[in-house]
């Protein structure tokens, strides 16, 4: 099978070019792998290829599918755009709405706890989330505002420009057919002056929405012990990677909830112990981090959670002993983000 791709020529030396974008990988944490006349930079769902050419330098996208084509040539477009250089693409080009985006329909809505809701959509579109990546992004628009649409060179044009747009993360839950339709579900950690709150608690069956992706990838690895941490806003990805997960894995997961009536019953395997932690018993998500029982030999830790909480993660698992490809701390929120947060979260 050919996998999609496009190209573009930057009117630039590759002596400029090629140290600019191995330096800008390796800062951001992607591969880098050395060619001749060029280099190749793995990226998440393809890759890109920049080569030496008559003292310009071209660039060729290569992706899984048409989404993640869609999702690179509009991130590298950006990229580049910041030097002061459009790069005018050649090659597929999607039609009408942009690969990665799909505009389906909520059909149902329910409160799963005091501070989680799920939220129910459906739409043949949703049949390729199946693969791809466990997340996906909500776009909602400055007022007004029709959804996005493709520009000339194929990028996806955001009205009123792409910094209008509130684009949050979330994770699949549970993607089913019904009756022939694709069904996705979500869920919503709930907080004080968020605006994906706001538009849960006044959602109805019938309001129409546009997810972009899929994205993002599964744990490391699956070999080994693995430990889990997540705050509230990791439940459902932690949810998901213990779903997932092949029967005879290992591990510990601990759970941050705001309180015991936030507690869910989640599928995991027999061999990975599960624990809640909760705020109005003092819980806090280093604090969970000081129970794991790492062992050595092949491990893996997962921590997600605040982004402070994520640096200092990071610190005490490698003072733990833990080499760097051990470890995985993400950045789930920052404490500016939810400035009119209660103190319980």
């Amino acid at each position: 099978m050919t996998l999609p791709s496009i190209e573009a020529l930057l009117p630039i030396p590759p002596e400029i070019v090629l140290p600019a974008l191995q330096h800008r990988a390796e800062e951001i944490g992607f591969g880098v792998q050395p060619q001749p006349g060029g280099l190749r930079v793995m990226l998440s769902g393809g890759d890109l290829l920049a080569m030496a050419e008559a003292g310009a330098t071209r660039l060729r996208i290569t992706a899984q599918d048409g989404p993640h084509l869609q999702g690179l040539r509009d991130y590298l477009t950006e990229e580049i755009a910041a030097a002061g250089v459009v790069p005018e693409w050649q090659g597929r080009r999607a039609r009408g709405r942009p690969d990665n985006h799909a505009l389906a329909r909520v059909v149902g809505v329910r409160r799963l706890s005091p501070s989680y809701i799920r939220v129910i959509l459906a739409d043949p579109a949703l049949a390729r989330f199946a693969t791809g990546g466990l997340h996906f992004r909500l776009l909602f628009g400055p007022p007004g505002a029709d959804w996005p649409g493709l520009d000339a060179n194929g990028v996806t044009d955001w009205p009123q420009g792409s910094a209008a747009w509130h684009k949050p993360v979330y994770t699949i839950r549970h993607l089913w057919d019904r009756d022939g339709v694709p069904h996705l579900s979500f869920d919503v950690f709930l907080h004080e002056g968020g605006r994906v709150t706001d538009w849960c608690l006044g959602l109805a069956p019938g309001t129409e929405i546009v997810l972009s992706g899929p994205g993002g990838g599964g744990l490391q690895s699956q070999d080994g012990w693995h430990g889990l941490v997540g705050d509230e806003t990791a439940l459902p990805v932690i949810a998901r990677y213990l779903a997932d997960m092949p029967a005879g894995t290992i591990g510990q997961a601990v759970l941050v909830v705001p309180d015991p009536a936030d507690i869910q019953h989640l599928d995991h395997p027999p061999g990975v112990s599960l624990h809640w932690a909760t705020r109005d018993s003092g819980a806090t998500p280093l604090t969970a981090l000081g129970t794991l029982q790492i062992p050595d030999g092949a491990r893996q830790v997962f921590f997600a959670a605040e982004a402070e909480e994520a640096r200092t993660a990071r610190r005490i698992l490698t003072d733990r002993g833990l080499r760097k490809s051990e470890i995985s701390a993400a950045a789930y929120w920052a404490k500016s983000w939810f400035s009119g947060i209660s103190p319980k979260i």
